[in-house]
């Protein structure tokens, strides 16, 4: 199965999540969130505050979108912003967050919409 978008002039390999048709799942295969930028569509803001994460990686196992990113030795150093759907399944999981002090928590979405939505 092949991608289907609007506008003839656009092809799979430079589509946007906004030429893509309405109706039904158009998407195939697996993994494939990392070839189509969304970061443009989603309205809150997820922050990352590494002196707060214990790097148990279960909000990579959890995320949908592939967005949790490591450095080389394997920490996590932040979220990437343009495939994150903003979801929350990080959030929910994060055992930093169960801490009862939001000061200690590693995943925090920002109470204000991003100004640049």
């Amino acid at each position: 199965m092949s991608l289907k978008v609007v506008h003839s002039t656009i092809t799979p390999e430079t589509a946007s999540w906004k030429d893509l048709e309405k109706e039904g799942p158009i998407i195939a295969d697996t993994g494939n969130s990392q070839l189509y930028g969304t970061g443009n569509w989603v309205p809150k803001k997820l922050d990352f505050y590494e002196e707060n994460c214990i790097n148990c990686s279960l909000c990579w196992a959890v995320c949908p979108d592939d967005a949790i990113v490591f450095d080389k030795d394997g920490n996590m150093v932040g979220i990437d912003t343009e495939h994150c759907k903003d979801c929350g399944m990080c959030v929910e999981i994060c055992p930093a967050n169960k801490n009862p002090d939001t000061e200690k928590h590693a995943l925090v979405f920002e109470d204000d919409y991003r100004d640049d939505f």
